[in-house]
């Protein structure tokens, strides 16, 4: 039998409520304030036990559904095997279920909600404001279906690591006679090895979520996460696990092989480019936590399409892949056009008088190339979301020593180019 939470106030038996304003437990009735490790101190878990589990009255087909009954309000609370928070559908009445957080399962630390449902809304507005290319009925025509506080649980990824990357780099040099302008270009084979520790790279550990969704939200604040305690739990959503540590493995694998080999590239210096060819890394010591972290999900439908996005509860960071309007492209495209494409030709025919060709066209041409990058960037704006790739954030300050390298020549070439014609 699942051991359901239920937080009573000890003034005056009300619910009590995790508040992120407050970072404490509150009641709903008296507003009574309590701190989580203080209520714990004077044994206010017992006041636990207002659910029970009860046996399943209908075939759920294996399905692995629990059922609850409210003993407040008579009422029955459904959940899958992960669900470790929730409300009642009846009486509102926030319930932990505990037992979902016990002995390996339960997490090492807890991240608690700072921000709430309302600056979930207003962060909502800005997101929708600040991508110009949205359809303007979008923003007054979407309706907001379901926002919710979920604690999603993460595995945290540690890992000291040894990385080795080899480069193609180049150096140039240039220089001209009476007839040709010449490019000498130089090749060298560069490597470079290093030591670097990464702490608490994020994985979302539950099938529910959208794995680019929650990379987008990065980076959390881990150093303001606290010892887990079911009382953060109460008056939110929460899931546990059901992703394993190992499964989840390879997507911090990878950002930890970027992040190394970006690392590394940066000490190749002096060079006009430079190429990764290979790269490896081995792990000297890993390990992991188990953590859960706050995000509200906010649900719109706009034109029988429903759009999810999803806020960072402790930093406030807003992600959501927007409609893009193709009328707001070309509208935009068509107002640059006329201001650069016309400011452009006119400097040009008052600075560049003897230049070759119409000084109109190639500055209608200049002015069309710059407004379509303008628009194109903009258009960007409305895509937010996307996988993570790197884990910089994750480096520990200090920790980045190169511990071996070399710079090698390998050949030289050299172009020519005749003045006032092509390429020879």
């Amino acid at each position: 039998m699942a051991d359901i939470q239920n937080y009573k106030c000890p003034a005056c038996g009300g619910i009590l409520q995790f508040s992120s304003r407050e970072q404490k437990l509150v009641c709903a009735n008296c507003k009574s304030a309590y701190a989580v490790n203080e209520f714990e101190a004077a044994g206010g878990l017992g006041a636990a036990g207002d659910y029970q589990a009860q046996p399943q009255t209908w075939n759920v087909q294996a399905d692995g559904l629990v059922t609850y009954s409210c003993k407040s309000c008579g009422g029955e609370v459904v959940g899958d095997q992960s669900m470790a928070s929730t409300k009642c559908p009846y009486c509102d009445s926030p319930i932990v279920i505990s037992g979902q957080f016990s002995g390996a399962a339960r997490p090492d630390a807890i991240i608690p909600f700072k921000l709430n449902k309302h600056a979930a809304k207003e962060k909502l507005k800005e997101h929708m404001s600040s991508a110009k290319m949205v359809p303007s009925v979008f923003k007054s025509e979407n309706h907001l279906q379901e926002l919710k506080g979920v604690y999603v649980p993460f595995w945290l990824y540690d890992a000291d690591v040894y990385a080795q990357a080899n480069f193609e780099a180049t150096k140039e040099k240039k220089w001209s006679d009476a007839t040709y302008n010449y490019t000498e270009t130089s090749y060298f084979q560069v490597m470079r090895g290093g030591t670097m520790s990464f702490r608490n790279i994020p994985a979302d550990a539950s099938s529910k979520f959208n794995d680019q969704l929650m990379d987008s939200i990065e980076p959390f604040n881990t150093d303001e996460a606290t010892a887990f305690s079911p009382a953060y739990l109460a008056g939110y959503l929460a899931e546990k696990y059901d992703v394993s540590f190992v499964e989840c493995m390879p997507r911090a694998d990878e950002r930890i092989k970027n992040t190394s080999v970006n690392l590394l590239k940066g000490q190749v210096r002096d060079y006009k480019s430079v190429r990764v060819e290979n790269s490896n890394y081995q792990k000297m010591q890993s390990g992991g936590k188990y953590a859960l972290f706050p995000v509200w999900l906010l649900n719109t439908t706009w034109n029988g399409q429903k759009f999810t996005f999803a806020m960072n509860g402790q930093t406030g960071k807003m992600v959501g892949d927007l409609p893009f309007s193709l009328g707001k492209f070309f509208m935009y495209l068509a107002l640059f056009f006329v201001l650069l494409g016309g400011g452009i030709s006119a400097l040009m025919t008052k600075f560049f008088t003897n230049i070759q060709g119409s000084n109109l066209v190639v500055g209608l041409v200049i002015g069309l190339v710059i407004s379509l990058i303008i628009c194109f960037i903009m258009k960007g704006k409305t895509k937010s979301v996307h996988t993570a790739t790197t884990a910089l954030d994750c480096v520990v300050k200090g920790s980045f020593r190169v511990t071996e390298g070399y710079d090698n020549f390998i050949r030289t070439e050299t172009s020519k180019q005749a003045k006032n014609t092509q390429s020879s």
